[in-house]
């Protein structure tokens, strides 16, 4: 599988705030967010659903797989989707990096990309924590 995906019983700005700590607290951060229902409402007139997607990163694993391959950036940010469903449902899809990385032929690469992979699966995993909900 190339992602990984939860739905949480919670309102979507709700799974924003949890995505958000469940990142910072496996040493992530956002650096980009698209708003995809604004940008096709403006671009082409439409109406889409709540849709955005966080570009995380680990600054640390970046720099890393960066020393490890100059061409690895091509792949940053680790893109995770938070969007709500027609019958109200939310859904958090993330990205593995694992799959991301799989054009870098190098044992060191590997290595460095199984880490990411595991830091994201925790975020996940920490999706339905109630210490997120606190931390908001």
């Amino acid at each position: 599988m190339n992602h990984f995906s939860k739905v949480l019983d919670t309102s979507f700005e709700e799974a924003i705030k949890r995505v958000t700590n469940a990142l910072r607290e496996e040493g992530m951060g956002i650096l980009t967010e698209i708003d995809v229902q604004a940008t096709l409402k403006k671009k082409i007139d439409v109406n889409f659903r709540k849709y955005k997607i966080l570009g995380a990163c680990h600054p640390l694993i970046a720099y890393h797989m960066l020393q490890t391959d100059d061409k690895a950036g091509v792949f940053y940010p680790c893109n995770v989707v938070v969007q709500e469903h027609e019958d109200g449902r939310v859904e958090v899809s993330a990205v593995d990096p694992l799959m991301m990385f799989l054009t870098i032929h190098s044992p060191k690469a590997k290595e460095i990309a199984l880490d990411a992979s595991q830091k994201m699966q925790a975020v996940m995993e920490r999706l339905g924590s109630p210490e997120l909900v606190a931390q908001s």
